[in-house]
């Protein structure tokens, strides 16, 4: 009767200790709400170039933080583990077509290996905080990418390439600043920001001449879950080493039975009239790509395609005399096939085609995500 009494005793502390357990810890939901994910790549890859040696390496380690305060406060932080260092940057060739130089400098430099770069904060990718008191409207400040880029507002787990577009280097970056978000409808999505605009891929600058940025964006959704457009426009503030600038973009995002079609064009004038040392500069920059994939039925195979331009034209206001150096275009074709083993782990084969002479490279990257 002893040993019964005693097992008795025990079940009866052990239930209270489990509901006291679930209590905390329902409590504690009742007030935080956390959450830990993350993405690990390795990548190799193989280069025509002569000076650049075949690489093997950890491609990004990103740790995801996310949680909200309460139905109104949430937030949301990214880190990179990995070096996430840039290691090469496109110059123009006396053609006037890129080549690749190899540097020890980190800058974005807006090309095939964009991905890699960054600004002050290399470690910091975004992080902000979302404040939602009104039904229709959001706003969201901190560290943040624009939302002008389709693919810088994508994980990196869900990217189809293993490179950004040439796009994201110059026009798509991260930015520290606030973002007000408007929707009216379900077909209908309005947004303003203004931002610092000046930052690499994966963080904002600590210049003390970063210029600001003011921009808007209206998407509109046809077809719910399938089709979107969007138009953009910015308006980059003049600072003393540069004039200001005026920048549009338009996209489209297209999604129907494995089939999905993406493309984004920018187009950003320099603006001649201005007070900077550069006030003799003008000129265009623009670029565009447009991606297509498809999955096969039945399996967990992809295949991946994109055809990527750009080119910069920039002219002294005063001679009107084209500056070799820094005007030059390039065209990237890229092809490749996404393997996904299960819903954490993928395989990814990228052949990158790119204008000039032995630009070309192959890219092999492992991925796994918890």
């Amino acid at each position: 009767m002893k040993k019964i009494s005693i097992l008795l005793f025990a079940m009866v502390v052990l239930a209270f200790e489990v509901q006291a357990v679930q209590f905390k810890q329902m409590s504690i939901h009742k007030t935080l709400e956390f959450n830990i994910s993350g993405t690990l790549q390795s990548i190799f890859t193989k280069s025509e170039i002569d000076i650049l040696d075949d690489d093997f390496d950890i491609h990004r380690f990103r740790l995801n933080l996310s949680g909200k305060m309460d139905d109104n406060v949430s937030f949301y932080g990214e880190f990179e583990v990995g070096s996430n260092m840039s290691e090469t940057l496109w110059t123009a060739s006396p053609a006037s077509r890129m080549k690749i130089l190899v540097l020890d400098e980190k800058i974005a430099a807006g090309a095939r290996y964009a991905q890699k770069d960054f600004g002050a904060d290399s470690r910091l990718v975004q992080a902000y905080v979302d404040l939602k008191y009104f039904k229709k409207f959001k706003l969201r400040i901190g560290q943040v990418p624009r939302g002008s880029s389709y693919e810088l507002n994508t994980p990196v787990n869900k990217l189809e390439t293993i490179n950004y577009s040439t796009s994201v280097g110059q026009f798509g970056k991260f930015v520290r600043g606030f973002q007000l978000r408007f929707a009216p409808c379900n077909f209908l999505k309005i947004g303003l920001g203004i931002d610092d605009s000046v930052g690499g891929i994966s963080g904002g600058t600590n210049q003390p001449k970063a210029k600001i940025s003011a921009g808007g964006k209206i998407v509109f959704i046809p077809w719910k879950k399938h089709l979107q457009l969007k138009f953009c426009g910015r308006h980059v503030a003049e600072t003393l080493e540069m004039p200001d600038a005026n920048a549009g973009i338009v996209g489209a995002d297209f999604k129907y039975k494995g089939f999905h079609f993406q493309g984004e064009a920018y187009f950003l004038h320099v603006n001649p009239v201005n007070k900077g040392t550069k006030k003799g500069l003008k000129g265009n920059i623009c670029s565009w790509y447009a991606h297509a994939s498809y999955m096969i039925p039945t399996t967990n195979i992809q295949i991946v395609s994109r055809y990527n331009f750009f080119e910069k034209r920039m002219r002294d206001r005063k001679t009107d005399i084209l500056k070799a150096p820094k005007n030059y275009y390039m065209e990237i074709i890229t092809a490749g096939v996404n393997w996904s083993f299960s819903p954490c782990s993928r395989l990814q084969v990228m052949y990158d085609v790119v204008d000039g002479d032995d630009n070309d490279s192959l890219d092999v990257q492992l991925e796994l995500s918890f």
